[in-house]
């Protein structure tokens, strides 16, 4: 995808344009090597929220931050659910994706797909709305 102007700008675009790398990756780093020690050493548990942090977290920023092109800070302002679209996609996926290889170990392939499909979809709701009412609350619409 070209950044010329008149063409149509995407979520996932704005998202990989803006997105801080260096604060999510620490975020779901943190996070997910807490969760792995509180949980009493469980992967799937440390996997899973350091994946959620690292979306939310990121998406967060990349709305609030001024660092990057500014059309993509401008687009997630004017679009803010749009634009949390992407973070949401990629949190609940890759959450839905680790949830699944872990039931798949624990010997429960039907069960483990609906479930994984569910923890997917639950935490892809949960980023998408905090990231729209962050991007709306406090977007700059004026990048």
């Amino acid at each position: 995808m070209t950044l010329e102007r008149g063409n149509a700008f995407t979520p996932v675009a704005s998202a990989t344009m803006i997105w801080p790398w260096g604060t999510a990756l620490a975020a779901g780093a943190v996070s997910g090597v807490a969760s792995f020690l509180l949980t009493g050493l469980s992967l799937s548990s440390g996997l899973t929220t350091a994946i959620f942090f690292f979306s939310l977290v990121g998406g967060a920023v990349a709305i609030l931050g001024s660092k990057g092109d500014r059309r993509a800070r401008r687009y997630a302002g004017q679009y803010p659910w749009r634009f949390a679209a992407a973070p949401a996609l990629l949190g609940g996926g890759a959450t839905a994706v680790v949830s699944y290889a872990m039931m798949l170990l624990a010997g429960a392939p039907i069960a483990g797909l609906f479930g994984a499909a569910w923890v997917g979809l639950g935490s892809a709701a949960v980023i998408w709305v905090i990231l729209g009412i962050i991007g709306m609350v406090a977007g700059n619409k004026s990048a």
